[in-house]
């Protein structure tokens, strides 16, 4: 089935130029990609949940066909998807959808400000209080401005699993491959960068479900089992479901996390 979207841009306070696609019709579901992804980690969810929801997804500034002119933040990646939905007119809560770094932005923003759903595949954290972590990230990010080309397999061989297909290498690799140099590594320091602070996770509030995948090497299991306790206290039930896959859950294993997606999605189509 194809699934007409409307692409636009929009630009933000703080200098963003964002690309958008959005298609299908009910509750507005906002899709966000980790790093050196783009809209396109999204595609295999259109088809399948456009007919039900309304699917907004966006490249962040400095990944895909989105620009940036103050340096990205994890703060201002929040101002961001702030703006995107105050833009389009409406004070409708969102279902959040985000993978890895689209997963903390995710987080972040449900913290600050209504939310009806959080969905969290391959869930992230700030990593700034490990010394290593931080080398490696910012080493990423020296060696992005030297080319894409010199991190593109490795990338690929730490996002995808060894027993997943060439053909969803193939699309890892092309994303990777679309970046520009200089805003990947601007999005690698933002990750590593002192502003960028576990929220109080206490705050979130909304159904939450986690997406785990049992061969990531970059979100292991044992992080969104951490999370599954942090997130909304004592009050809040967070669901946590293990998928086959890598760090590229929905292109290495499509039908798992549309399974996990619709036991909580379900719910709040209505």
């Amino acid at each position: 089935m194809s699934v007409d979207a409307r692409v636009y841009y929009h630009t933000t306070a703080n200098g963003s130029h964002i690309f958008i696609e959005e298609c299908g019709n009910g509750p507005l579901m906002v899709l966000m990609h980790g790093l050196g992804g783009t809209t396109n980690a999204f595609q295999p969810l259109v088809n399948h949940f456009a007919s039900r929801f309304t699917m907004l997804r966006f490249d962040l500034p400095g990944s895909g066909f989105s620009t940036f002119k103050t340096p990205p933040s994890i703060p201002r990646f929040v101002e961001d998807l702030k703006s995107i939905l105050k833009s389009r007119g409406t004070d409708e809560e969102p279902i959040l959808i985000g993978h890895s770094l689209g997963s903390i932005l995710a987080m972040h923003y449900a913290t600050q400000y209504p939310v009806k759903g959080l969905i969290l595949i391959g869930a992230g954290r700030s990593a700034v209080h490990i010394p290593a972590a931080v080398a490696h990230m910012t080493g990423l990010a020296v060696k992005a401005r030297e080319g894409i080309p010199g991190i593109r397999d490795s990338t690929v061989a730490n996002n995808v699993a060894p027993s997943s297909s060439d053909l969803v290498r193939t699309v890892v690799r092309q994303m990777i491959s679309s970046q520009d140099p200089l805003g990947y590594a601007a999005t690698c320091e933002a990750l590593c960068a002192k502003s960028h602070v576990d929220p109080d996770y206490s705050k979130i509030k909304c159904p939450t479900m986690l997406i785990a995948g049992d061969q990531d090497k970059i979100s292991p299991l044992s992080r969104s089992e951490d999370l599954q306790k942090l997130i909304g206290g004592e009050d809040n039930k967070v669901a946590l479901k293990v998928v086959h896959s890598g760090h590229q859950h929905v292109l290495e294993n499509t039908e798992g996390v549309v399974e996990a997606i619709e036991s909580l999605a379900g719910s709040l189509s209505r």
